[in-house]
């Protein structure tokens, strides 16, 4: 059986290595063999770089730090759909599904019933200024490397991420959602565990 994971929460907060726990228990429980991750930058950054190219700035504005603000809501579901589209073409036996938005009940309702259905949901839980200060020093760092590395400045953040409908992602999805704590105080070998009960559950899912 195909599993989808959702890998849920805010910019920084830490979605890379959790998935890299995530496949790493996968394969050494025998779970899985073929893997896959996407996410949905790769749709905006070409939107948007596409949009600039020819001076059409109805959905994204460039901002003076060398971000950009998205200006328009329609595209972060627009977005979704096209990923949905995407992730019926890639064949593997887990496919993770990564983005960040502050409405994920309603975001999820751009996926289909199909990957629903064969779906859980992973929430990073990580303070905003927690996921700021990484997502900082993130991109020095890949700039440094001269990689010409995605910034969301601090206002785009808290006015898209600050806040978020944690609550109602596991009311409505319930025994789907699991929830990995994040913080400064978080030692590696603390997510391990919490990534690990998870493959657990997920064995029992399947």
């Amino acid at each position: 059986m195909k599993l989808y994971v959702f890998l849920l929460g805010r910019p920084g907060c830490g979605k890379s290595e959790v998935w890299r726990n995530l496949k790493e228990f996968f394969e050494k429980e025998n779970i899985a063999h073929s893997f896959s991750r996407v996410d949905d930058f790769p749709i905006l950054n070409s939107w948007k770089e596409e949009d600039f190219k020819r001076n059409i700035f109805t959905h994204f504005k460039p901002t003076p730090d060398g971000g950009f603000k998205v200006i328009d809501e329609g595209v972060w579901d627009e977005l979704l759909r096209r990923l949905n589209e995407k992730i019926k073409k890639i064949d593997v036996d887990i496919l993770a599904i990564e983005f960040a938005r502050k409405n994920y009940t309603s975001s999820l309702r751009n996926f289909s019933p199909d990957v629903i259905s064969k779906s859980i949901i992973v929430y990073i839980d990580a303070p905003f200024e927690v996921c700021w200060k990484r997502n900082v020093e993130r991109v020095k760092k890949l700039r440094e490397q001269g990689i010409d590395a995605h910034f969301v400045s601090k206002k785009e953040m808290e006015e898209t991420y600050l806040y978020d409908d944690k609550e109602d992602l596991i009311r409505e999805y319930k025994d789907r959602v699991f929830v990995i704590k994040n913080n400064e105080e978080t030692t590696k070998e603390d997510l391990k565990r919490e990534v690990y009960k998870i493959v657990k559950k997920v064995k029992e899912f399947l």
